[in-house]
This record gives C-alpha cells, structure tokens and sequence, in this order.
C-alpha cells in the first residue's frame, strides 16, 4: 500500500478498483488487492508462480527487493557509496543484486557482525527506516524534542529506541524543508 500510494501519486494516477488478480491466493475483495494488482503492472512486486503469500510475513530481502524496484520505476536518482558486502548473501542469492543496490544507496543495511539476514522477516522498525532512507527522508530531531506531545507517538516506542526517529518521521505529517544534511520541519 505504501509504494503503490506513493507511485501513483508521483504518477499522478488513481490506483483502479480490482477487477481481478494474478495471483491465485489473493481475493479482489481483499483491502490490498487494488494495491497488489498496480505494482504488479509495474514490476514493483513479482510474485512465485502466480502466488502473492498474503498471510505471511514479509522478509529483508523481499522488502529490499520491492523498494530497488520502486526507486528503478520511478526516475529518482541517488548518490551511490562503496561497495557494502554482506558475509550472508552470496552472489547467487535470489535478491543479491537488490540487496547490494539498496545497500550503496544507503537504504538497506545489515547487522554489526556483517550479515543482512534476508531470509529473516523484517520489523516494522526496520521497514520504516528501510522507506524513509529510499525517500530521503529523516526526522527533525530538534523539532521532536521541543514538540513531542503534539507528534503522533506510540506507548511501545521510546525515545531511546535506535529508529524512534525514523518512526515519527513516517508517522507525523508535516512540511520540511530538504537540503542535503538534513531536513527541518516547519509543519
């Protein structure tokens, strides 16, 4: 829903009701079918042998794949780091090549004993900063501190959670202003 919403309005389309889908295992009256069926035109999301698995949980490497893809798709361009290597994926790991890419750019990143974990499903935590990265998006840490009652927070994160940040910037409308250090929020 978060990239099929986010491609549609760069796009500026309306996401159609729908009428089918490719997958065997997913409903049209299902909630994300529209969603499903408009990144699948779009090759954001691919699924195995017509099946799309709506009950099970999304891993690493799945998430990764789907944001390279969403960033290829839309034009956006990135600056590239160094070469990143992970002592868990393989060059002949399904998702390598998307993990290596998110990986340069900055968006994916893996453990502190050097491992990416793709097979592992991934945190809400991990998704948000995985998506806020890809966008280009980071929170304004002064505004947080001088306006947190007013921010949409939640009772299970606090403030010394590694992606407290990253979860209120997704969380929070607001307007920023974006230069290449950081962005500063000015609702």
């Amino acid at each position: 829903a978060i990239f099929a919403r986010l491609l549609a309005e760069q796009k500026n389309e309306n996401i159609s009701p729908a009428k089918y889908t490719n997958y065997a295992d997913t409903s049209v009256n299902a909630w994300y079918a529209d969603y499903l069926n408009y990144l699948t035109g779009y090759g954001v999301i691919v699924g195995e042998r017509s099946a799309f698995r709506p009950n099970e949980d999304i891993t690493r490497a799945e998430l990764t794949a789907m944001a390279v893809r969403f960033f290829e798709i839309t034009g956006q361009t990135a600056e590239k780091g160094g070469n990143v290597q992970f002592n868990d994926v393989s060059g002949s790991y399904w998702a390598a090549e998307y993990i290596q890419e998110a990986a340069l750019y900055g968006w994916g990143q893996g453990y502190g004993n050097g491992s990416f974990k793709g097979e592992s499903k991934i945190t809400r935590a991990e998704a948000v900063t995985l998506i806020n990265n890809l966008l280009g998006r980071s929170a304004d840490s002064e505004y947080i501190s001088n306006n947190g009652r007013r921010l949409n927070t939640f009772s299970d994160v606090y403030a010394a959670h590694w992606a407290y940040a990253a979860i209120l910037e997704a969380a929070n409308s607001h307007n920023a202003v974006v230069d290449k250090e950081k962005e500063t929020w000015n609702r």
